[in-house]
């Protein structure tokens, strides 16, 4: 967990890196995060350890609040589409062999239908996922309960007597 002053300084110190890395002079956080994406995986690797070593934390640490935190800022909240999503994810299930894919074609068709939303895709995954797992759970509590209520209910004339 980063403190207030590593936070503070995470921003200035990973446009420094990246400056140096790339001999150009960085005017915006959106140049900078631009910068990054382009950048090849083995570059990257190397700059969480720079910028880890200059703000005293770990290059996990530094990874983990790029991609889980500081990279969101450029993306719209995908919850804005919950129900773009979610329409889309059930018409999806019937056409795919597993949830799995039913996600993947359905941020594909959720892409191509809604070009202007710029939405993180693994926040998309996070919402799409939680689609596949809950409704079959759902499905599995409401039979649970109808079994129990007719396990629990008199069944023939003995024990209707009885419960009488």
């Amino acid at each position: 967990m980063f403190t207030r002053l590593q936070l503070c300084q995470f921003t200035a110190v990973l446009k420094f890196v990246i400056e140096q890395l790339v001999s150009h002079v960085i005017v915006s956080e959106l140049e900078l995060y631009s910068v990054i994406q382009k950048l090849s995986i083995k570059d990257r690797t190397g700059i969480w350890k720079l910028v880890a070593a200059r703000i005293n934390s770990s290059p996990a640490e530094v990874h983990d609040y790029f991609f889980n935190t500081w990279q969101l800022q450029f993306y719209q909240d995908p919850n804005r589409y919950k129900q773009e999503l979610k329409d889309l994810f059930y018409s999806q299930v019937s056409y795919s062999k597993d949830a799995k894919e039913a996600i993947k074609y359905t941020i594909e068709a959720f892409k191509t239908q809604f070009p202007n939303h710029n939405c993180n895709e693994r926040q998309l995954y996070q919402i799409l996922y939680r689609y596949a797992v809950t409704k079959p759970r759902k499905e599995q509590m409401k039979l649970e309960k109808q079994l129990s209520f007719k396990c629990t209910e008199p069944h023939n004339s003995v024990l209707s007597a009885f419960y009488l």
